[in-house]
């Protein structure tokens, strides 16, 4: 019987990640948190942690093997915008951190963190946002970034008075998450892809801290800063890793098997299938311990495994992670799901 996992504590863990700002490009804060939070939580057991140049997180668990080195990776790089053009109007143009749909955000708060050093609020809006002063047709431009613009709650409406505040081409702007508990376990938030993963990760962890269990194999618990454009996992793993285990998000949508009580294990993506021995495995592991799960395929999608195989990584590579619906817009999921992905991913490191 696997050791019980503290699910309460994964969502408080989750809501405070969640609250961080870390679109692509900024991680720094976030990690600095979850070092932190990994140092003080497992401060009586024998995990090592390192920062990559390139600003990863490793956090290396001694196993009772040391022969088949295993990696578990999540990403806490988010979706999020950069400025592209501070506009005559004052007003910021976009370019996107990641893959998002501009109708996604259309109305949402926004942090600005500008070149010198301030923070300042504002919104996305289309550029004919005012119903009295636009007709239907302007409002009804497409949206993109031509047609989208940040209004900053600063008194400017000129680029001299915008670059007065600080702000600069090439500043991030993180998008506000709007994270919310409910008493029906549901988890209503942006950015779950994939800081709900990387509390998956946590909650196994600590129920093996707990329990006062080790892993069956050394393991190397890998937070990447660079997944939502493609080359987060490409580095920052021993030479002789056997497995890798990409944890992120499942989709949940129409024709999916996916929903938001599972966790899934991932057959094929867009970049071709996992490794058909691990999803065996990893299927086995959750019927022998009774876990929600399902076997899924996504379309248009793509993981930090793969991109470790594509940097040349010779290793078995499995995708899991827990159902989220809405996936790159408001999303959601349950706490049921984060249950039952910590608890695969706890059987994993306890396999032989």
């Amino acid at each position: 019987m696997l050791p019980s996992v503290n699910v309460d504590a994964m969502v408080v863990f989750l809501t405070d990640l969640l609250n961080i700002p870390s679109p692509t490009g900024d991680t720094d804060r976030a990690m600095q948190w979850l070092e932190e939070k990994f140092a003080t939580t497992f401060a009586d057991n024998p995990l090592t942690q390192r920062r990559t140049p390139k600003g990863v997180l490793v956090a290396h668990w001694p196993g009772q093997q040391q022969n088949a080195p295993r990696g578990l990776t999540a990403h806490v790089d988010t979706l999020g915008a950069m400025v592209r053009e501070i506009k005559e109007n004052g007003r910021l143009r976009l370019t996107q951190l990641g893959g998002w749909s501009w109708t996604s955000v259309e109305g949402e708060g926004v942090t600005i963190f500008a070149s010198n050093g301030q923070t300042y609020r504002g919104t996305i809006l289309p550029t004919h946002a005012s119903i009295h002063a636009h007709t239907a047709k302007d409002r009804g431009l497409p949206r993109d970034d031509t047609n989208m613009e940040v209004r900053i709650d600063a008194h400017t409406t000129s680029e001299k008075e915008t670059a007065a505040l600080g702000i600069r081409v090439g500043d991030i702007i993180a998008v506000d998450p709007r994270v919310e508990v409910s008493d029906s376990g549901f988890i209503r938030s942006r950015h779950l892809d994939d800081k709900a993963s990387i509390a998956c990760m946590y909650g196994a962890m600590l129920a093996l801290a707990e329990a006062g269990l080790q892993p069956a194999q050394d393991s190397y618990f890998h937070i990447s800063n660079y997944e939502e454009v493609g080359h987060g996992a490409a580095t920052g793993f021993p030479a002789d890793l056997a497995d890798l285990i990409s944890i992120d998000m499942a989709v949940v949508a129409p024709h999916q098997t996916s929903d938001e009580y599972s966790v899934t294990i991932c057959a094929k993506d867009s970049a071709g299938p996992y490794h058909m021995q691990l999803r065996r495995e990893l299927e086995a592991l959750a019927e022998a311990n009774g876990l929600r799960y399902a076997t899924d395929i996504y379309p248009y999608y793509g993981s930090d495994g793969e991109a470790y195989w594509r940097a040349g990584g010779d290793v078995r590579v499995g995708l899991i992670g827990p159902g989220v619906d809405a996936s790159h817009h408001y999303e959601r999921t349950h706490r049921d799901a984060l249950e039952n992905s910590a608890k695969l991913i706890l059987a994993y490191l306890l396999s032989e």
